[in-house]
């Protein structure tokens, strides 16, 4: 498996104190010219502020849509998870208290997202997932028209692994802290260039042996799914490109990231460290009495972790 390059933007999910965390989080960087460090920091501010995201000129997506896609066939899936995970992720990006956080990051835009009909993938269950396998499943599915080719451009479609699969990522591993990952694949389809943005999700929960696949954050699998599955989509919305911006070494392809090149979603777990309730939380979502599981998001107006508030930030 190919090391992790050094000086790379994030684009994944990392469990605190894991070895992904270190390969990704620690070394992450811009790809190309790097914001210089201010030289001095106020007596007794918090440095937090380091971390806020800044804009690079790169492609957002405040009207999106997505669609979830269940790999393993219906036999891989307590069904219940399926309905709890597609129905949740839903309404967490309807949530307007959760979006009142992102819309600092949308700027005269009103933000909208879009759920299309979920698909179960009638496949055998995967033992492992690499970056490979996936772009090659996303093109796969569009070209057997399994998923629809329309509005590709701001269209997010997520591949959710079955209990038990592994999900690599270059020099990360799902049995290693990562939790899932988003990106872009550009491909050839009737001689014309065409792009499909993803995501992969780890069904995240205990093995034997006290062995973790993925980011355990709540007490019921299929909530920590959806955990995973916020943090990828609001990533997507907000910095798209990521991919091309490694592959061309051009910070200008970035949408929203720190001058650290991490992503509006990966310095609340960070920070949370051992204690993953402070930013993996359940939140109210009136008039319905079920809860919510969502993870808290970078918010440059309090320079960390924020959600949900009752108006956008100026």
């Amino acid at each position: 498996m190919a090391a992790y390059p050094k000086q790379m933007p994030m684009r994944i999910q990392a469990r605190p104190g894991s070895k992904a965390e270190r390969e990704y989080f620690v070394s992450s960087k811009l790809p190309g010219q790097h914001w210089p460090e201010p030289q001095a920091i106020a007596p007794g501010v918090n440095p937090a502020p380091l971390e806020d995201l800044l804009f690079h000129g790169g492609k957002v997506i405040p009207s999106m849509e997505f669609q979830n896609i269940f790999l393993g066939g219906s036999g891989s899936w307590v069904q219940s998870d399926i309905q709890f995970i597609d129905a949740a992720i839903g309404h967490a990006m309807q949530h307007k208290q959760m979006n009142n956080v992102m819309q600092q990051y949308f700027p005269g835009a009103a933000l909208a997202c879009e759920q299309r009909e979920f698909v179960i993938l009638n496949a055998a269950k995967p033992e492992k997932m690499t970056e490979k396998n996936v772009q090659d499943q996303v093109v796969a599915l569009l070209e057997s028209a399994l998923i629809q080719d329309s509005n590709l451009d701001t269209c997010l479609f997520n591949l959710l692994l079955p209990a038990g699969t592994i999900l690599e990522l270059q020099g990360a591993s799902s049995l290693e802290g990562l939790g899932g990952y988003h990106g872009s694949v550009h491909f050839t389809q009737g001689g014309a260039t065409r792009t499909l943005y993803y995501s992969a999700s780890v069904y995240s929960e205990m093995l034997p042996g006290n062995k973790e696949n993925g980011i355990v954050s709540f007490d019921q699998s299929w909530k920590s799914v959806v955990g995973t599955l916020y943090h990828e989509v609001n990533e997507f919305r907000t910095d798209p490109d990521v991919n091309d911006a490694i592959e061309k070494n051009n910070n200008d392809y970035l949408g929203w990231s720190s001058r650290q090149g991490r992503e509006v979603g990966d310095q609340p777990i960070f920070q949370a460290a051992s204690n993953l309730a402070l930013v993996f939380k359940e939140i109210s979502d009136p008039p319905r009495t079920t809860l919510l599981p969502v993870q808290l998001l970078y918010s440059n107006a309090v320079h960390g972790a924020e959600g949900p508030i009752a108006n956008p930030r100026p």
